[in-house]
């Protein structure tokens, strides 16, 4: 029996990642999701990324599979497609999060087009989604949907703004949902979320966000935005 996979975003790794597409609103942006897997497809994981080109991964098996998103690293607004960059980045969150032995690792890849009526998964969103999911099978994209954050601009949504897409092992990467994977969905793990994102978005908060692009231009920039939700 094919079990069901839920993905649940915390609040603070929701708002970060759209705050950081909306501080480059003429650019594609991208960045990882940090978390951990619960159920029976979590022994796919060990593998950090500066392993993933050699380690494989295993296709999940059946059982009710639960990702836990607890945190989104911004990497680029600029060289999204430029491999030694994607290289340095990786790696560096990798050993970051290894450094803290809490269990945590990528566990995704969020992307934003660079077109605000394209909410197509492009190419270097699914060759990136690829890479991560050779050492977390589980991995998920996911992608803004600019219209429901117009919708959330005019009070009228309580879904994420984001589109979930999951990776099959014949098809690719499928947008869940109607027409899609019907076995996966994501889930805002706080009901508040688009109503703190509304506040944040009115505050201009996102030019508070800081990317690797950032970083590597300026090493005093903290990558890890500890300050954006003080």
């Amino acid at each position: 029996m094919v079990g069901s996979t839920k993905y649940e975003i915390v609040q603070t790794a929701y708002v970060k990642l759209v705050l950081h597409a909306l501080k480059h609103k003429t650019s594609a942006v991208n960045g990882v999701l940090i978390g951990r897997v619960i159920g029976a497809a979590a022994a796919g994981t060990e593998a950090g990324t500066a392993g993933a080109a050699s380690s494989g991964g295993k296709e999940s098996g059946g059982g009710n599979v639960t990702i836990q998103i607890l945190d989104s690293v911004p990497f680029f607004h600029s060289h999204l497609g430029i491999l030694p960059m994607l290289e340095l980045a990786l790696i560096q969150v990798d050993e970051y999060f290894a450094s803290l032995k809490s269990g945590l690792s990528i566990v995704g890849y969020y992307h934003a087009n660079e077109c605000f009526d394209d909410y197509e998964l492009s190419s270097i969103a699914r060759k990136i989604g690829d890479h991560i999911a050779r050492y977390c099978p589980q991995a998920g994209i996911l992608l803004l949907d600019n219209r429901q954050l117009g919708a959330l601009s005019k009070g009228g949504t309580k879904k994420p703004v984001v589109q979930l897409y999951v990776r099959e092992a014949v098809r690719g990467w499928r947008q869940s949902g109607p027409g899609g994977v019907q076995s996966a969905d994501l889930v805002l793990k706080e009901a508040t979320a688009n109503s703190i994102l509304t506040d944040y978005i009115s505050e201009h908060r996102e030019e508070l966000v800081v990317d690797f692009d950032e970083h590597l231009d300026d090493i005093s920039k903290d990558w890890l935005n500890t300050s954006l939700f003080n």
